[in-house]
């Protein structure tokens, strides 16, 4: 039997996506799995016309159902005519949840990044497909601890739930060599800078840092009819176990035990104290948290790539042949 064939595209158009390297890091995923011949990516732009061509058995479009002159009807139309099957992987919810509406009419198949999202989907066929890290942009050697120039990293936008944990911590990192970067950061908090980081650099970043603080968005976008709140940890999780930092994960809910397993391959934290004391723990016991940073990485490896996410998708499409 030969394999499926897969395209990859985006639900929206290139323009105006800051998540298009998702759709890169799936392909990759894919084709890992599938062999680099049975996948094909395109923009969403140029998708209808791809899928007509190669005729796919499954045609992946990543992304959100936010932007209104966005139109997938071109593409289920493409997916009709070829005899294939649409999937949606939406990678916003909850925080754009108030547009699910729209998956409905589109979607053979429906992923989404969220947990408690799911159940409140009106679709017959919805799974959760929590986001992955890519190896290939992601993963580095593991440092040893004594070669790690940074005590504490974190980098992201500076959301509200953000600026009150740093401000808080701001005393205790500024002791510390600490790099605290993104956007959106008030000029009152020392231990901030306002510096934007690539995909690369934010792994090199991450390699270079003895821990790496983990604090999820707090920001919805159109999340008015449930109020749901986020369950599923979000895409930098796994990106920075495979950077080989140990995180210090602020406790937002009890998923994360699922992914990783609290004190062996990822560290749970709920204040500054918390912080304060894995800090000195990295300075204390450095090689307790080699060992936590050596086991995410190998958990991130097996279990939280975009191939093992590939994978998860042929299964549930009934693609995945022997």
């Amino acid at each position: 039997m030969s394999a499926p064939r897969v395209l990859i595209t985006s639900t929206f158009r290139d323009s105006i996506n800051t998540n298009a390297a998702i759709r890169t890091y799936l392909a990759d995923g894919f084709a890992e799995v599938l062999g680099v011949d049975a996948v094909a990516v395109r923009p969403l732009e140029l998708a209808p016309e791809a899928v007509l061509s190669l005729r796919p058995d499954l045609v992946i479009a990543v992304g959100s159902l936010v932007p209104d002159d966005t139109d997938l009807r071109g593409l289920r139309r493409a997916v009709d005519t070829a005899g294939g099957r649409l999937a949606l992987w939406l990678h916003d919810d909850p925080y754009e949840f108030d547009y699910a509406f729209k998956a409905g009419p589109l979607a053979d198949i429906l992923f989404s990044n969220d947990s408690w999202s799911v159940p409140h989907y009106r679709h017959g066929n919805v799974h959760h497909l929590p986001l992955a890290g890519a190896p290939r942009i992601h993963l580095r050697g593991l440092k040893p601890m004594e070669a790690r120039g940074t005590a504490l990293f974190f980098c992201g936008v500076a959301y509200d739930n953000r600026i009150d944990l740093i401000r808080r911590a701001d005393a205790l990192l500024a002791r510390h060599p600490v790099a605290i970067l993104g956007s959106g950061w008030p000029e009152d908090i020392h231990s901030a800078t306002n510096r934007r980081l690539d995909a690369l650099q934010m792994a090199d970043h991450a390699a270079n840092a003895r821990l790496t603080l983990n604090i999820g968005r707090d920001l919805d976008i159109a999340n008015r009819r449930y109020g749901l709140p986020a369950a599923t940890p979000g895409p930098r999780t796994f990106e920075v176990a495979l950077s080989g930092s140990a995180q210090l994960y602020v406790v937002s809910g009890l998923e994360i035990c699922t992914l990783f397993e609290p004190d062996e391959e990822i560290l749970l934290v709920d204040s500054v104290r918390d912080i304060e004391r894995a800090i000195e723990r990295a300075y204390d016991d450095p090689q307790s948290i080699l060992a936590i940073a050596r086991a995410a990485q190998g958990r991130a490896l097996r279990d939280h790539t975009y191939a093992a996410r590939a994978r998860r998708i042929l299964d549930l499409c009934g693609l995945a042949g022997d």
